[in-house]
């Protein structure tokens, strides 16, 4: 039997200590929350999600000629839709996730309400992805060392005679969610999450919520001024303000009789200068810069007997980084209930992408991303496969966090759609099919400059050939076990026929396009 060196022994005494502190602390904090300081217990009411998933993309590199296994350099340099590969055209990768929300009630007129994650919607990857040291590599263990609860929701509703006001960093939803969206589905990885301040007073069917958003402080309250090591450190004055924050006012009438609802939700968006990489807005420079703009979001839903009909309409007007951003984009829903066992519907949408330009800088931006939680299908609007050669998991000490590549970061965008969808419930199973067909709202054209919607940027040269528009085919198949209200098992595979969109390279030697292959087996608890 291998003997324990002493340095290991250590360490592994350290790791126990620290996760029994972490356990106190965190039996001490919901102390706190059920007891006051007069021993008074207060209500806790407890619910959440739990989701493991396994993986398999087959050819992500959408090429299956023998170059798919290696990286064409002259390729990747041109600012094309070239995806570059790892090594390998199949990738297999775990992901894992836990968030809780647990609810204080204080008493009937204050709730303190909270979500608390275990890891990361997005990255949440585990087996490949534990972070390992060099005292820690066994081959009976991954020596895992756990993974951090972190309060990533929490404020307070307060019930007045004006409405109910709602402070803190709460979560922000509207319509179909094409701009706002909670995430709050089971298969959700991204959130809308803002600090703020915001009143809903209710007017028989009638809501108005005025209120005001913060994503981003910046890094002074003095301006926007950054700060260089260099030298002993040195600041630069770039004027204006460094954060993030929206002024917006909802509208909206609901009538559950009638079973109609609408509204339009206007949001003025302000960004300052660049400071912090994450508190500007990209623009089609593909660097982060101020904006200030505005967005009237319009949104209807009307259920007519056995038809559902929805619809979301974001309207842009103002500027970002210096250029005019005035835009439009749509998204349409139809659902058709059959009877209790047969589901239908369609979905069409268009978001718009950004006009081809003869010089560097273009006259305006027009491009408009949807929410990343508002997704089609399992592969065109899910993976970002230009990302799986990584970084993508922080399981090397090398590499920081800021410079890890997402393999979910492909939101709809430059893109018009239609999606077919149809369900049939079998007692605990439900099996679903869905066709989605997209062409491109832009295409490159020769000899002028094109932006690049996975890159957000404008490349250097200008494109040596004209673009097709076809985005592609997809097919969905899935397979779901509900065992009881709580716990499901869940089953897809994809199978996605690039279009000619995707044979861009911006070089002379096309991209050679092939079938994608995607499976994947999901585990989920809802409570």
């Amino acid at each position: 039997m291998k003997s324990r060196s002493k340095p290991e022994y250590e360490a592994k005494a350290q790791m126990s200590e620290k996760n029994s502190n972490c356990s106190r602390s965190f039996l001490i904090l919901l102390g706190g929350l059920l007891f006051t300081n007069s021993a008074h217990a207060l209500e806790l009411d407890w619910s959440g999600q739990f989701r493991a998933e396994y993986n398999f993309v087959n050819n992500y590199s959408l090429d299956s000629t023998a170059a798919a296994e290696s990286t064409d350099a002259a390729r990747a340099a041109a600012g094309g839709y070239y995806i570059p590969s790892g090594g390998s055209s199949q990738a297999s990768f775990q992901t894992l996730f836990l968030r809780l929300r647990p609810k204080l009630v204080v008493n009937d007129n204050v709730y303190v309400k909270s979500e608390w994650w275990v890891g990361n919607p997005v990255s949440g990857f585990f087996g490949g992805a534990v972070p390992y040291t060099s005292d820690s590599r066994q081959f009976y263990s991954n020596q895992s060392r756990g993974s951090s609860l972190t309060a990533q929701r929490f404020w307070a509703e307060i019930l007045t005679d004006l409405g109910t006001a709602q402070v803190g960093r709460a979560p922000l939803h509207w319509g179909l969610g094409l701009v706002w969206n909670s995430g709050e589905g089971l298969w959700d990885r991204y959130m809308s999450t803002a600090d703020t301040v915001r009143l809903v007073s209710k007017f028989g069917s009638f809501s108005i919520v005025p209120g005001v958003n913060f994503y981003s402080a910046g890094n002074t309250v003095g301006g926007a001024s950054t700060f260089s090591t260099a030298g002993g450190g040195t600041y630069t004055t770039n004027g204006g303000d460094g954060g993030v924050r929206e002024y917006s006012l909802q509208l909206k009438y609901e009538n559950l009789d009638e079973e109609v609802e609408g509204g339009v939700n206007f949001v003025r968006r302000l960004s300052g200068a660049a400071q912090d990489p994450n508190g500007g807005l990209l623009g089609a420079l593909g660097t982060a810069g101020s904006s200030n703009y505005n967005i009237w979001d319009l949104y209807a839903k009307k259920r007519l007997g056995r038809f559902t009909i929805a619809a979301e309409a974001p309207v842009t007007q103002g500027n970002v980084s210096g250029l005019d951003y005035s835009t439009w984009a749509v998204a349409s829903e139809l659902g058709f209930k059959l009877d209790d066992n047969w589901d239908f519907s369609l979905k069409a949408g268009r978001a718009p992408g950004q006009p081809n330009s003869a010089g560097a800088i273009p006259d305006s931006f027009r491009a408009f991303f949807f929410n990343p939680a508002y997704r089609l299908g399992m592969i065109m609007f899910n993976y970002q496969l230009a990302n799986f050669a990584g970084p993508n998991m922080a399981n090397n000490p090398a590499i920081s966090e800021a410079s890890l590549r997402s393999i979910y970061d492909n939101p709809i965008v430059n893109a018009s759609y239609l999606m077919f969808k149809g369900v049939a419930k079998v007692e605990k199973w439900s099996f679903d099919m869905a066709m989605i067909y997209a062409v491109a709202d832009v295409a490159a054209q020769s000899g002028q400059k094109f932006y690049n919607t996975w890159s957000r940027s404008i490349p250097t040269a200008v494109a040596v050939s004209n673009q097709d528009k076809s985005l592609g085919f997809e097919t969905d198949l899935a397979a779901t076990l509900h065992w009881d209200d709580a716990f499901l098992f869940r089953s897809e595979f994809g199978f996605f026929m690039p279009g000619g969109f995707y044979k861009f390279s911006n070089t002379a030697t096309e991209n050679q396009t092939a079938t994608a292959v995607a499976a994947a087996l999901k585990v989920g608890v809802q409570f």
